[in-house]
């Protein structure tokens, strides 16, 4: 998988030609992300898929507010026998801040809060919690296609999440698209 995510990626650099790319004040923006969940070390679950969705809009070129909603599901074998299965599903509101946003590579940054719903079942007792989620990404936007309407989207995040009655970090590696909406 990680090496047709970066052919992909080295060929969409390649057949990508200067030109404006589709961030304006006034557009929006629907996307969704795939990436890897690594959960805090504290909760000894193992990594996990992670999927999110997401929808924005361009206050001014530079300054974008988007919501996300992202979910991830893990199993870890504890014992023998006996597995661990979490569940996390997190609705953030982000401050997206863009830089260079009249380029086809449009790199960003991110700053979220919201709530996390947290699940975990060891097979015999099963426990939940919600609680406040803060977010700090990082990322860029690839644009292609003539119209430049689509981007690839690359981001690693980290999120902190007072489940619980603690706080955990969180880390996200995640690639997907976004596709402009308005002119």
């Amino acid at each position: 998988m990680k090496k047709i995510l970066s052919v992909a990626f080295l060929a969409l650099l390649a057949v990508t030609a200067p030109s404006y790319a589709a961030i304006a004040k006034g557009n929006g923006e629907v996307g969704f992300d795939y990436g890897q969940m690594s959960y805090d070390s504290d909760t000894n679950l193992d990594s996990s898929d992670n999927l999110s969705l997401r929808g924005g809009y361009f206050m001014t070129d530079l300054f974008q507010v988007e919501g996300q909603y992202s979910t991830a599901d893990s199993k870890t074998e504890v014992v023998p026998g006996l597995d661990v299965k979490a569940s996390t599903d997190m609705i953030m509101v982000n401050g997206v801040f863009n830089f260079m946003p009249k380029k086809d590579i449009n790199p960003f940054v991110l700053v979220g809060v919201g709530q996390a719903d947290v699940s975990v079942n060891d097979g015999t007792d099963s426990v939940s919690d919600s609680g406040t989620a803060y977010q700090i990404a990082a990322g860029s936007r690839f644009f292609f296609g003539k119209a430049k309407r689509a981007a690839f989207r690359l981001d690693v995040s980290m999120i902190n999440q007072d489940t619980f009655n603690e706080t955990q970090t969180n880390t996200t590696f995640a690639g997907g698209f976004t596709f402009k909406l308005g002119k």
